[in-house]
């Protein structure tokens, strides 16, 4: 893949423009251009280092929707899991979840096992062939499964079966590299500044470029915002005041914690004391624990978030009260700060009740067409709520898009259409020079953050960590300095900015 540059960008004129990078905008991207329009895509930073790079990597099949009683989702979501596991099989697996079952009534399992055939009934013929029924066990084997973590006053459990990404970046970088070779051009580290408006529609974008620090403009006839928390920021520029904040959602800080420890084999989950959001509502808030990459992913804790006056990231009072809440569910694994590796940290879409400090997550994304909400035409903004439907969403984006320009629909192919995966990321224990030459040249790595952070698994796994992470560090430095010709001021820079970033993720 190659990185477009402002010059290029500036020369064409464009179908469509996507503003963001994550799941949603790559997606987006790909569609489009499957579908035969000129498409560019840029982000402000690198491709999918917000939301979609702090997530529990899990692909829903929508059994959860059971207990909101909402069907039409829980069928799309089987369908898109389905897909991913077909397009994305180097990198997506099949997991077996476990969960307690306590007392009897909704809480018992004869009511779990009533929703796991329901769940069974409506996603019929959608799940694939890698994803059996979901059924309800008796106490012995809930045991069984769960081991130490199972409750004391467990009376059975519930088993299904969910996607899990290995690997979030290949996997992002997968559909990316699809949108490119259909024709797509794209370039990270591009801030689309704010919505060129001209006679009453968006006919483009200012962009800058941060690694240049060039300007320029872009134009399309239409523009996509697939830019999540920022989304209201960027369409405020051309809509009437206080518009934005009537048609965006809000957002919650939402977090996950990678354990340097495998705690269980299967993903399980452990009911906290936090309420819960659920129509049927079992008890406390269920959290889950799961398997990868040899330590374990917990997830996901929401909490309030306020723009522009708290950062994204949790500070240590908050991780540490993520863990309380842990510890509370399972004693058994008496979790510390020093136990946590990593700690991702992402903005959804939440209803927040202010007074209560109370998040209930969304369950549905934001399509805005803003033409048809008082605003100007060419501009369409599409907020995601999560992993699995980013291709469902990019496709009804991009119909949206379809309807704006002077020429016939065209049918989605995004389905069927396969995603290019990579090669394995970054590796300190083979030859540097050509790994990073591959990750600059082909993959658009234009920091030592992109290669160290989201072309390879080693922040995520916390080997950046101590005397051998720093070592890392620098060796990863010293081949990315030669490779683009930094001197040793910009290669310092590099590698401070690396640390930064690690001591947001990671609370000693």
């Amino acid at each position: 893949m190659k990185r477009a540059t402002l010059s290029e960008l500036s020369q064409k004129p464009y179908d469509l423009l996507v503003v963001g990078g994550g799941i949603y905008g790559v997606m987006a991207a790909r569609d489009a251009a499957l579908r035969g329009l000129r498409t560019a895509i840029v982000d402000g930073g690198d491709w999918g280092g917000q939301t979609s790079y702090n997530s529990l990597k899990l692909m829903h099949g929508g059994i959860r929707y059971v207990q909101h009683l909402d069907f039409a989702r829980l069928r799309a979501s089987a369908r898109e899991r389905a897909f991913w596991q077909r397009a994305g099989a180097d990198v997506v697996t099949p997991l077996d979840f476990a969960i307690p079952m306590q007392g009897y009534g909704i809480k018992g399992p004869i009511a779990f096992g009533i929703a796991a055939q329901l769940y069974n009934l409506a996603s019929a013929g959608l799940r694939g062939p890698h994803y059996g029924l979901a059924h309800a066990v008796g106490p012995r084997k809930a045991r069984a499964l769960m081991q130490d973590l199972a409750p004391a006053d467990l009376t059975g459990g519930g088993v299904w079966r969910d996607g899990q990404i290995q690997d979030g970046n290949r996997l992002l970088l997968a559909a990316l590299r699809a949108a490119t070779d259909a024709g797509a051009d794209a370039a990270n580290h591009v801030l689309a500044e704010e919505p060129i408006l001209h006679q009453g529609r968006v006919i483009g974008a200012r962009l800058s470029d941060r690694i240049s620090g060039g300007t320029a403009e872009v134009r399309a006839k239409v523009t996509l915002s697939c830019t999540g928390g920022a989304a209201a920021g960027f369409a405020a520029h051309v809509l009437p005041d206080g518009a934005a904040q009537q048609v965006f959602p809000k957002f919650a800080r939402a977090m996950n914690l990678v354990i340097d420890r495998k705690l269980c084999a299967r993903g399980i989950g452990i009911i906290s004391r936090s309420r819960s959001d659920a129509v049927v509502d079992r008890g406390g808030r269920m959290y889950f624990l799961t398997p990868w990459q040899g330590r374990t992913i917990i997830g996901t804790h929401e909490s309030p978030y306020v723009p522009g006056t708290d950062g994204h990231m949790p500070d240590p009072a908050q991780v540490q009260a993520f863990l309380d809440e842990i510890n509370f569910a399972a004693p058994s694994l008496n979790l510390g700060p020093e136990d946590v590796a990593f700690c991702y940290s992402g903005l959804i879409p939440a209803d927040i009740d202010d007074a209560a400090k109370a998040v209930q997550r969304q369950t549905r994304g934001t399509l805005i067409d803003h033409a048809r909400h008082g605003g100007p035409a060419g501009l369409i903004s599409s907020v995601g709520v999560k992993y699995t439907t980013a291709r469902l969403i990019a496709e009804r984006a991009v119909d949206l898009a379809m309807q704006q320009l002077d020429r016939p629909a065209v049918a989605s192919q995004s389905f069927d259409a396969a995603l290019p995966i990579g090669a394995p990321g970054y590796d300190p224990d083979q030859p540097a020079a050509p790994q990073v030459a591959r990750a600059v040249t082909d993959d658009m790595a234009c920091t030592l953050e992109d290669l160290l952070f989201r072309r390879s698994l080693l922040a995520e796994r916390g080997l950046l960590r101590g005397t051998e992470g720093r070592a890392r560090i620098d060796a990863a430095a010293s081949a990315m300095a030669h490779c683009l010709s930094w001197d040793e001021t910009a290669r310092e820079s590099q590698v401070q900015g690396v640390l930064r970033t690690l001591r947001q993720h990671k609370y000693e």
